[in-house]
């Protein structure tokens, strides 16, 4: 809506009374203040819940702890999932464990990692033998570890899949090597699923690994 004078004013900028004010090239105007939508989602606020809870709990583990956080970030620089090489500080280190950790039930953890991130899954595949997308592993068979799954699917065979596109499928016991069944696929299509090992113990997790099949 279009104003002049507006709020006994030349212009105004702000909201006030759920009215929002501004200017747009010198035309001065009003609409009414609505909220964000999409924000309350049941995944998103566990999500928001587990980052705000480890970010909290960052502030109680004291100096000691924090400082070895601090040195193990500046001893393992990684890089993001374009490639660029990309520094997490101690804090961030220490989110993301603690995060992964609660995904999966378990206890934080306030110290530092005492060992080296897990090595990524070996002899992966991804089949279709019957009307279901299942996984296949030879490694890891036993330990304290836990495979998370990602998939996403059906898509052209044209497209180059990511993680960032994916859906979570859950975790599993890497006992279960022999096979497992993570899709049902819906529609044809070419599925993806990528695969991680998470340690239980520290929270670290190893590179993705990924695979498909055509489902039918």
């Amino acid at each position: 809506m279009k104003l002049k004078m507006p709020m006994f004013s030349v212009e105004a900028r702000g909201t006030a009374g759920g009215i929002t004010y501004n200017t747009w090239r010198g035309i001065n105007y009003a609409k009414t203040c609505t909220s964000p939508t999409g924000q309350g989602t049941g995944p998103r606020l566990v999500a928001q819940g587990l980052l705000i809870a480890a970010a909290k709990l960052w502030a109680t583990i004291g100096d000691t702890n924090r400082a070895a956080w601090n040195q193990w970030a500046t001893d393992h620089p990684v890089s993001s999932w374009t490639g660029t090489p990309e520094r997490l500080t101690g804090m961030n280190w220490f989110v993301r464990c603690n995060v992964t950790l609660a995904r999966l039930g378990l206890a934080a953890t306030l110290s530092a990692p005492a060992a080296a991130a897990p090595d990524p899954i070996v002899g992966f595949a991804v089949t279709n033998p019957a009307d279901y997308i299942q996984v296949a592993w030879s490694a890891p068979q036993t330990g304290s570890y836990k495979l998370d799954w990602f998939g996403v699917g059906p898509i052209s065979k044209g497209i180059a899949p990511k993680i960032q596109r994916c859906h979570w499928l859950g975790f599993q016991n890497p006992t279960d090597f022999a096979g497992a069944v993570l899709i049902t696929p819906s529609n044809p299509g070419r599925y993806t699923i990528f695969g991680r090992v998470i340690s239980t113990i520290s929270g670290l997790s190893s590179a993705w690994i990924s695979g498909f099949a055509d489902g039918t």
